[in-house]
């Protein structure tokens, strides 16, 4: 594709990471090689692009089709009101599954495509059925996050599942319902932690800023500290280098917010669920996974302290005293880094090392059964 675009006039430049979620568009690393537009490949959790233009090509994955429209029909009813979201490589399958459930006067097929702006926002899962919340959905794609989303997004609605690689359709609730105790135990542990971490999981969707500013005084609302952490893609080792703080929240897409926290130490919530925990904000049924959503007023107030004419008042003060802050714990143990010691040692005398390569290196005996290369 490259050799096949690339003219006199025209560069292009390949990405092959992101510093975060591969789901995203890399705004930023393609506005560091002054590019004008951008190519996405692969699958996209339909963040809006801020600044450039953006052409995405999802792809396309066989599927069953004769299959697809038996379980459908073994599953619904004429009379039922059904959503049918395709997973976007399976988007291509949708004219010959409209053809086969004509005799469905109810069913909407949900849209799944991008044009190439920086104004068009991600296709929603729960569009309008004719203003009649009555209704279930009927996703076809693979387990994914996306799927995840989509059913905690519509925790009033069931939500049935064809899995095209199985040709399983399953009826997604016991999933779902062990998903919610393990993010409810998660919004617990925030309530007893005293640290928090922002986790910053994205720099290009809308208003990623805003919601940190939001993250700040909410926690703040709560008596608690907190630290901004970005770290790339998070994982275990990562983030067990800040032992101080107690649980994080991470700010990113509605896909990468969502973690599995089985292999981490510290728990990882999304920002409604903080506020939740932080400022006792309601649980809704249907699960708030854009974190963009939560800078709607209608939703919440946070309370804010009242100060005096020096900037904090006294209760302030001694809550803010108590907080196990990070510089206090990092005083009190006992490992705390490497030191310098500056002046305190003797210069190391500088030694010819090893001479080779990694599979042989001279001064080895000759026995050595490795082969030299």
């Amino acid at each position: 594709v490259y050799n096949a675009l690339t003219t006199s006039t025209t560069h292009f430049h390949i990405l092959a990471d992101t510093n975060y979620g591969a789901c995203c568009v890399d705004e930023v690393a393609a506005q560091r090689l002054s590019t004008q537009a951008i190519i996405h490949f692969g699958h996209s959790c339909n963040s809006k692009v801020l600044s450039l233009p953006t052409l995405f090509i999802f792809g396309k994955e066989p599927v069953d089709l004769d299959n697809l429209v038996q379980s459908f029909k073994q599953t619904f009813t004429q009379t039922d009101r059904v959503l049918v979201v395709f997973d976007s490589v399976y988007y291509h399958s949708r004219s010959h599954f409209i053809g086969a459930v004509r005799c469905y006067p109810n069913v909407t097929i949900r849209k799944y495509s991008r044009e190439q702006n920086t104004t068009n926002s991600g296709d929603d899962t729960t569009v309008d059925m004719s203003g009649n919340e009555e209704y279930a959905i009927f996703y076809v794609g693979t387990e994914s996050l996306a799927l995840t989303n989509c059913i905690l997004s519509n925790g009033s609605r069931k939500v049935w599942s064809y899995d095209p690689s199985s040709k399983e359709c399953r009826l997604e609730s016991k999933s779902v319902n062990k998903m919610l105790i393990k993010r409810f135990s998660n919004i617990e542990k925030i309530k007893r932690c005293k640290i928090i971490g922002i986790l910053i999981g994205t720099l290009g969707i809308k208003n990623f800023r805003e919601v940190i500013d939001r993250m700040k005084r909410v926690i703040k609302a709560a008596d608690k500290k907190f630290y901004i952490v970005s770290i790339g893609k998070p994982n275990p080792p990562k983030l067990a280098n800040f032992a101080e703080i107690g649980a994080f929240v991470m700010v990113g897409c509605p896909e990468n917010s969502l973690l599995d926290c089985t292999e981490f130490y510290q728990p990882i919530v999304t920002p409604y669920e903080l506020e939740i925990a932080c400022v006792d904000r309601p649980w809704e049924i249907d699960y708030i996974s854009d974190c963009s959503s939560l800078l709607d007023v209608k939703y919440i107030d946070i309370p804010s302290h009242d100060t005096n004419s020096d900037g904090m008042n006294d209760k302030a003060i001694e809550k803010f005293k108590s907080l196990d802050i990070a510089v206090n714990y990092l005083n009190d143990r006992t490992w705390s880094g490497l030191q310098q010691r500056l002046g305190e040692d003797e210069p190391a005398v500088l030694k010819q090392g090893q001479f080779g390569i990694a599979g042989f290196y001279e001064d080895e005996p000759e026995g050595d059964t490795r082969v030299k290369s």
